[in-house]
């Protein structure tokens, strides 16, 4: 872009110079692991719904557009969002394996996922929302490899069984996150017939007040690992029909 202003140097100084203006203020320098770093904090901040280019730019100190060099859209943002969230989970799920029987380890993959997206504010919204970077593909590679080692499958049973747990996970975190949403919804003053959960034996509902009784809440700890549990088995069955 020509600056409007009239270059000394030249003898024709009635033409217009080619010389920037250096009066003209600069875009600060964007780093993109400063972008992606000020987005995982305001997604914790403001969750996924408002993580917005506006906002993130303005945390920034630039214009919206500036983010354009470095991602070309806002999904572009948010899956290399969710790269930098589970990359160190990924590269730390083969080392986890070491002294582990397969079993313990698939188990503990899911438990650890479980903590890693219930560490950030819609974490498991996020990561369901976006596709793996070409970076991650090495890392998810050494995963199936250590399974596979594991448990003799194939490439493509290994891949199937680390799917599927982990597909699980995201759902009982999704569950999980909405269910915690709901409590701290409840209005300031709220009465006590309006956030007190009614008794399934009182209306009408005798086995889910007993299952409620054993098992606690659906969404709780001990529902996550009993489902863990039972995929996990499936898995064993599974092996022991792949081996045969």
């Amino acid at each position: 872009m020509l600056s409007p202003y009239r270059c000394k140097a030249c003898p024709n100084s009635g033409k217009l110079s080619s010389v920037p203006n250096p009066s003209v203020s600069r875009t600060p320098r964007l780093d993109r692991r400063q972008v992606i770093r000020v987005a995982l904090r305001l997604l914790d901040d403001v969750g996924l719904d408002g993580l917005t280019l506006r906002r993130l730019a303005a945390e920034l100190g630039v214009q919206a557009p500036a983010l354009y060099w470095h991602f070309t859209n806002k999904q572009d943002l948010l899956d290399h969002v969710a790269h930098a969230m589970t990359e160190p989970w990924l590269q730390a799920v083969p080392a986890t394996a070491v002294g582990r029987r397969w079993d313990e380890w698939l188990t503990e993959v899911g438990r650890s996922y479980r903590t890693l997206l219930l560490s950030h504010r819609d974490g498991a919204r996020l990561v369901a929302s976006t596709r793996p970077l070409p970076d991650s593909l090495p890392v998810l590679d050494g995963c199936i490899a250590v399974s596979q080692v594991s448990t003799s499958c194939s490439a493509g049973q290994a891949l199937q069984c680390l799917t599927t747990i982990t597909t699980y996970v995201r759902g009982f975190v999704l569950d999980e996150y909405a269910e915690l949403l709901r409590s701290q919804a409840q209005p300031d003053g709220a009465d006590a017939e309006y956030t007190t959960i009614p008794d399934p034996a009182l209306l009408g509902a005798p086995r889910m007040d007993a299952a409620i009784e054993e098992i606690g809440s659906p969404n709780g700890e001990r529902a996550f690992e009993y489902g863990l549990h039972i995929i996990v088995d499936g898995i064993r069955s599974a092996v022991v029909t792949h081996r045969t």
